[in-house]
This record gives structure tokens, sequence and C-alpha cells, in this order.
């Protein structure tokens, strides 16, 4: 009787240690295929990733060069807000 219910912990603790390897395994898997697309696009030249991030860079230069140095001059422009730009930009570099 002990015996079987030893064997039943075993084959138990056999289970979610398997289940918890082929999360693993499937995350390396995503993981792998998220780095041959990039790969991919990398390969193709310019891509939207590129573009997108060139649009960033010069919103943020806008902000933070081009606004302050015209409004030294009394040329007063618009800025963009930045929340949701560096919200973006978090985003295209891999965060999350």
């Amino acid at each position: 009787m002990i015996s079987i219910i030893l064997d039943l912990i075993k084959t138990g603790f056999g289970f979610f240690q398997k289940k918890e390897q082929s999360k693993s395994e499937s995350t390396a898997q995503t993981n792998h295929e998220q780095n041959q697309i990039t790969l991919e696009e990398t390969r193709q030249g310019f891509t939207w990733r590129q573009c997108l991030g060139y649009v960033l860079a010069f919103i943020i230069a806008w902000n933070y060069v081009i606004v302050p140095v015209l409004d030294y001059f009394g040329i007063v422009i618009f800025s963009l807000p930045l929340g949701q730009i560096f919200q973006v930009l978090i985003l295209l570099l891999g965060g999350s």
C-alpha cells in the first residue's frame, strides 16, 4: 500500500517537472523564432522598425533641440507630448 502511494507521488512530481520543462522549452522556442524574424528583417534592408526609430528620434530631437533653440531666438513653435512617445520607444527597443 505504501509503495503504491510512493509511486503515485513520484508520478505526480514527474508530471509537474515535465510540465515546467515543456514551458521553458516553449519559451526558448519562441525566443529563437523571434530572433530568426529579427535576422530576416535586418537582411531585408530598410524596415518599418528602422523607419519608426527615425521618426521617434526626430520627435525627441524636435522637443529637446529644435524647440529650445528656436525659442531662444524668439520663434515660438509647438512641442509634442513625450509620454506616449517614450512608451512606444521602450516597446520598440524590446521592453514591455
